[in-house]
């Protein structure tokens, strides 16, 4: 792959996930707050067609992008030389940690993006899927969500609740990372502020998840949290 290609990987992935996360933690903590915002927010994207299918063009077209892209960097063939592999960066693996805030930052990479693919797989059939079928309106979204994550299995372990949590934490970890390595490879950051930006993508990635998981703990249990 070349590195022209690897740039709008980074990209496709890094944009419209971060936007898809923000979007999805604003609204709950809109609809925790029983703001009219998202009522009305929700009235529109009901009634909206063009919102479809801007949701669609600009979301998961672009993370649909993304993935086919990584998976086929995955499964290609690693019989392409080293000093091929880094003169056209070809192969993922050729890629340094450095090139990633953290340590086995390109293992941690595939790992978190492998279960992030599980997770919103799922939870955009639960959702949007049995929306797009006519099963459920916008407005149902939260009221399922929230008995979703309150039911338990096997002695009463919350299963869905602890499985948004690992699913918040891969998007937290793949997050921080890919916009790391999207600003690099598109020479947003001077090579000099890599540090700086590791460190500030990290703590923006921890941000994500706590927020993240604030929320899911709130809608699964109550108000055992401080309200917002």
């Amino acid at each position: 792959m070349s590195p022209n290609w690897l740039r709008w990987h980074a990209l496709l992935g890094a944009v419209p996930l971060a936007g898809y996360l923000l979007i999805h933690l604003v609204g709950q903590v809109l609809s925790l707050s029983g703001s009219p915002l998202q009522r009305w927010l929700q009235d529109l994207l009901e009634r909206s067609p063009l919102a479809l299918s801007l949701e669609l063009l600009l979301v998961y077209a672009p993370l649909a992008g993304h993935a086919a892209l990584g998976a086929w960097r995955v499964t290609r063939s690693p019989s392409v030389p080293a000093t091929a592999a880094l003169d056209t960066v070809a192969l993922d693996t050729a890629a340094p940690d450095t090139d990633w805030p953290t340590p086995w930052g390109n293992a941690l990479q595939r790992l978190s993006a492998l279960a992030l693919l599980v997770f919103l797989v799922l939870h955009v059939w639960q959702f949007e899927g049995r929306l797009w079928s006519g099963e459920l309106r916008r407005a149902d979204f939260f009221p399922v969500l929230c008995a979703s994550l309150s039911s338990t299995a096997l002695g009463g372990v919350p299963l869905v609740a602890l499985g948004y949590l690992f699913g918040v934490a891969a998007a937290s970890v793949h997050l921080a990372q890919g916009l790391y390595h999207a600003a690099l490879s598109w020479g947003v950051v001077a090579p000099a502020r890599r540090a700086r930006l590791g460190r500030a993508c990290v703590l923006g990635g921890i941000m994500l998840f706590a927020a993240g998981a604030w929320i899911i703990i709130e809608l699964a249990t109550g108000s055992v949290l401080p309200s917002l």
